[in-house]
């Protein structure tokens, strides 16, 4: 039984790409820890650019669609948990090593 990493199953809610398994579209291993932190920062990075685009759009009177400024906002928060909570787990993982006695 082969499990996917989470990012590349929680990746599809901020695109229209479907979900894949195996390489990713850069050619890497997609199980990889640095693929994993790499994919959470840039979901996030991309998420807040888009909810900072339609907050400008509303602002400006380009749009008015509340509900989808809410909904970009929330995908960036969680996108931004996300990359945080694996960093906090990354640095939970190193201060145990750490105090590992040899």
């Amino acid at each position: 039984m082969s499990l996917d990493p989470i990012s590349s199953n929680l990746t599809h809610l901020f695109t229209n790409e479907p979900v894949r398994t195996g390489p990713n579209r850069f050619g890497e291993q997609s199980g990889s820890f640095t693929n994993i932190l790499t994919d959470a920062l840039r979901t996030a990075e991309t998420t807040d650019a888009i909810d900072k685009a339609s907050t400008i759009e509303l602002i400006t009177g380009q749009a008015d669609d509340l509900s989808g400024l809410l909904i970009d906002a929330q995908k960036a928060e969680l996108a931004l948990q996300l990359a945080l909570q694996i960093r906090n787990k990354v640095m939970d993982a190193y201060n145990e090593i750490m105090r590992m006695s040899i």
